[in-house]
């Protein structure tokens, strides 16, 4: 709360990084995670050794998840993903990605190494807001990840619902203190102003 709320004071691009490493990346792997992957990421990710990126939108469904397009289909042990996915935070800078994606099955999530031969990250320019924040689109081509790679308690369209309502917490909080904070100094300096005038 106080890191996130005094990275939001800089820059919300900045607290976007700091954010999205915990509620949008940690939370599923131990959410829905094996206790392999929370031992194998978790630690790295904590210490910020490894940065995650949480492919969830894409461009042609918007804000709206059920409208996913990106598939992942079974390949014997293996799954394989094909789709996009747009303005993912961390994008480029990620070593692993956490990636919505549609299977016979339900929609499912993948921990996904971003060094995997397929996957690949473009950074997004010429934005208007959030300009510090690293932003990319994400393309998966014939990407191939072992059945490990699959966060096995995930299913449907609630387990990345549950992430962004974990994200929205701190999110909604750090964007409301950092608006109230904004306006306390505008009538602060107004009042300044009137005073020395």
């Amino acid at each position: 709360g106080i890191v996130m709320r005094a990275l939001e004071r800089g820059d919300s691009g900045l607290r976007s990084l700091g954010s999205l490493q915990g509620a949008l990346c940690m939370y599923p792997i131990l959410e829905f995670g094996s206790e392999k992957q929370r031992r194998e990421w978790l630690p790295k990710m904590a210490a910020g050794e490894v940065i995650g990126g949480f492919g969830l939108t894409e461009p042609d469904a918007g804000s709206d998840p059920g409208a996913m397009r990106m598939t992942a289909v079974r390949d014997g042990d293996d799954w394989v993903l094909n789709g996009v996915k747009m303005w993912i935070t961390n994008g480029t800078l990620a070593q692993i990605a956490i990636v919505w994606a549609r299977t016979d099955g339900g929609i499912r999530g993948f921990v996904i190494p971003t060094d995997t031969p397929g996957f690949q990250a473009i950074k997004v320019t010429g934005k208007y807001s959030l300009r510090a924040s690293d932003t990319a689109e994400l393309v998966l081509e014939d990407v191939r990840v072992p059945d490990e790679a699959l966060l096995p308690n995930s299913g449907g369209l609630r387990s990345p619902l549950m992430c962004l309502n974990q994200a929205r917490y701190g999110i909604r909080s750090e964007e409301h203190t950092s608006e109230l904070q904004s306006r306390r100094n505008l009538v602060l300096r107004l009042l300044l102003e009137k005073k020395n005038n």
